[in-house]
């Protein structure tokens, strides 16, 4: 049963939810994942975005406690895109580095969309005066630009080896 949305309170709970979907199918994603990355830097980076998913999930399951919503109830379509391409890429017969190569690309894909969910969430706060998610959005939008730059940082090297396999 989908909400009425009448205002822009709603819209905002409605893409909140929206990103807590994208990031809970993220952090499956990237569990998957870890067993097919060989490179090191990649492994650690992958692991440390992990472990950060999840302390992002707990912000925005705060920003909705607060606001006495459920964090649950909607499933991001265009994230459960964007994990099914990297399914896909994950069942090829692809020699490491291109595998790695891919998985970057799609992360990044990942990332991208976060950063603009998480935008468009911390205007919408910012509009309702809701301070304390600003804080909260801005933190893990930071966060979010941070991985996408250590992941172009990787993805310099190892397509260069996707290159040369």
């Amino acid at each position: 049963m989908a909400m009425q949305m009448q205002d822009l309170q709603d819209l905002y709970v409605h893409k909140l939810q929206d990103i807590y979907s994208a990031e809970q199918q993220g952090l499956q994603a990237m569990q998957q994942s870890l067993g097919r990355i060989q490179t090191p830097e990649l492994q650690q980076g992958m692991q440390r975005h992990i472990q950060q998913t999840q302390e992002q999930i707990g912000r925005l399951e705060q920003i909705l406690q607060t606001l006495g919503e459920q964090p649950g109830g909607e499933e991001c379509m265009g994230m459960k895109g964007l994990v099914q391409e990297a399914q896909k890429l994950m069942q090829e017969d692809a020699s490491p580095e291109v595998l790695e190569a891919g998985l970057i690309a799609a992360q990044q894909a990942m990332e991208h969309y976060e950063i603009a969910g998480y935008g468009t969430a911390r205007t919408y706060a910012q509009l309702l005066g809701d301070q304390d998610a600003v804080r909260l959005l801005e933190q893990t939008l930071n966060e979010e630009k941070m991985t996408d730059e250590q992941l172009t940082q990787i993805a310099q090297q190892i397509n260069v080896e996707a290159m040369n396999a």
